[in-house]
């Protein structure tokens, strides 16, 4: 590898694969790639890739092979997002992969291919940026609220804001749930920090109160929503996941509640299974609490 210009920095820089083409182009013949496969140093893993080693390929290889396999390729979607850092969601079976319009690269186990006719802005020599990715992902999952999700999952954990989304949406053109994406991130401009709490606020007014406002900040940190009550008080709700069933979180939530409940508002917890499975359940709970406000209200008028 030495002995052959450019060859070692090209095989750093992807990892340790190659093409037959750009291998030609540094002057490595067929026969040369022959010679060191039969040797035991070299192994193709495609057709027309072959990796400088003979291990078994890491992740960082497999994505490489995705995109040296297709000729011109980028990683998109969920794998790109999964690539840089976002947390939770599906597990994978295939990694995805953009291709422009017209290609027909081989078929490779475990690849997704997807066309596009709009190809990337540079972001990488592997992955697309998180913006497109995210819009990307969004328009390939089945279900809107599985879109809805995607979208305040990247934002929540800050991988990418709502303008660079939002612009990398626009420059999409129409892509399938556009609108709901759109909806996503005017969600997320309005404090939204995850899928659960846009369905609490539609429980909400579902329930009659007026529309809460999102991650508030008060005495005792930050609250996911807060709705004002007809008797003059405030109705302050947490939207609780899985970080919130160990002992020492529940302790440190409950001195928050005494201390938000002490002048006289209402706080209500929600988990956010309960959210999922027993929504009437919370929009009972929401009616009682909204029927006692209506009743304190007028006593104090009578």
């Amino acid at each position: 590898m030495q002995q052959v210009p450019g060859l070692a920095r090209l095989l750093s820089d992807q990892s340790g694969l190659a093409r037959r083409d750009q291998l030609a182009g540094l002057g490595v013949t067929a026969q040369h790639v022959a010679e060191q496969c039969a040797a035991g140093r070299w192994r193709a893993v495609s057709p027309i890739v072959v990796a400088a080693d003979n291990g078994r390929l890491d992740e960082e290889q497999l994505l490489w092979l995705a995109v040296l396999n297709a000729g011109r390729g980028w990683i998109g979607g969920r794998t790109a997002l999964a690539r840089r850092g976002l947390t939770g969601g599906p597990v994978l079976a295939h990694r995805e992969l953009l291709v422009p319009r017209g290609a027909r690269p081989p078929r490779l186990p475990g690849v997704r291919l997807h066309v596009t006719a709009r190809e990337p802005a540079p972001s990488g020599p592997l992955l697309t940026s998180v913006a497109r990715a995210t819009v990307d992902a969004s328009a390939w999952e089945r279900w809107p609220r599985a879109a809805t999700g995607l979208v305040l999952a990247v934002i929540q954990q800050r991988l990418a804001t709502v303008d660079e989304i939002a612009g990398e949406l626009a420059a999409a053109g129409r892509v399938r749930h556009r609108a709901v994406v759109r909806d996503a991130l005017d969600e997320a401009a309005r404090g939204a920090d995850a899928l659960s709490e846009v369905d609490v606020d539609t429980l909400i007014r579902r329930a009659g109160l007026p529309a809460p406002r999102r991650q508030v900040r008060d005495g005792s940190g930050r609250l996911d929503l807060e709705v004002d009550l007809p008797d003059g008080r405030l109705l302050k709700i947490e939207v609780d996941g899985p970080q919130h069933d160990t002992g020492e979180a529940r302790w440190i939530d409950a001195r928050r509640d005494a201390q938000r409940s002490s002048d006289g508002d209402a706080v209500l917890r929600i988990p956010v299974f309960a959210v999922r499975y027993h929504p009437t359940g919370i929009v009972r709970e929401l009616v009682r609490i909204r029927l006692t406000a209506e009743q304190n209200a007028r006593r104090r008028t009578a």
